[in-house]
């Protein structure tokens, strides 16, 4: 009978990951989890969320604290002292260095999406391929000519009685006597107040006054020769 073959396991070393049990530092809730040395890992997270908590002042401190105490106290005479985490146990851990989040440089190319060129990109794909929604109806907004929105107007408003106006911010009643006299010295007479046609002239302003108003450009008629 062939001697039995001694079975090779598959598991991987002890010491090839971090251990974290119980850290609680700042803001994170007694959390326990592994990290694979040699490997990039990324901590993602909301703000506010302990990604800080975790990879610094937990991680960093804490191999920052072990490497010091493996020094002479000559030596730990000229370092200042770290404080160690709120943590159960670390285990494997190995020295540490953190690279301060902070570009000296300033620059318009200052995040991920400007230095990679990415937004130039993403800035000609929204601008010649992007639609544009209305926040409030949810349709589309798209670019008329004046020639379409005359037209349209003519479609949908034949031989009825129009008012081109543009608004305007209501002044303070104390400026209102000014106002009044600037816009009559600029040639509008008419305003629109809640939906109300007023002559400067004449007719006098409802109380109170709304926060906008608009000045009256022009009346006319919708029909072909207007």
């Amino acid at each position: 009978m062939p001697p039995k073959k001694n079975s090779v396991s598959n598991s991987t070393s002890p010491h090839a990951e971090l251990i974290i049990e119980g850290a609680r530092q700042n803001n994170l809730k007694n959390i326990s989890l592994s990290i694979p040395h040699n490997a990039v890992t990324v901590i993602t997270g909301v703000s506010g969320s302990g990604k800080s908590s975790l990879a610094f002042d937990t991680l960093f401190a804490e191999g920052q604290w072990r490497y010091v105490e493996s020094l002479s106290s000559y030596t730990r005479m000229f370092l200042d002292r770290v404080k160690r985490p709120d943590v159960d146990r670390l285990t494997n851990i190995r020295p540490s260095i953190a690279l301060e989040q902070k570009n000296p440089i300033r620059t318009s190319r200052s995040t991920v999406g400007t230095t990679s060129e990415i937004s130039d990109y993403l800035r000609l794909l929204f601008a010649k391929i992007g639609r544009l929604t209305c926040p409030d109806c949810k349709l589309e907004a798209v670019a008329h000519h004046p020639t379409t929105v005359a037209q349209d107007l003519l479609d949908r408003f034949p031989k009825q009685r129009a008012l081109v106006c543009f608004p305007k911010s209501a002044p303070h009643p104390d400026a209102l006597e000014f106002m009044t006299t600037s816009l009559l010295k600029q040639g509008f007479i008419r305003v629109v107040i809640n939906q109300q046609l007023i002559n400067l002239n004449t007719d006098a302003f409802p109380s109170p006054l709304p926060s906008e108003l608009l000045v009256v450009l022009d009346r006319l008629t919708l029909d072909q020769e207007s």
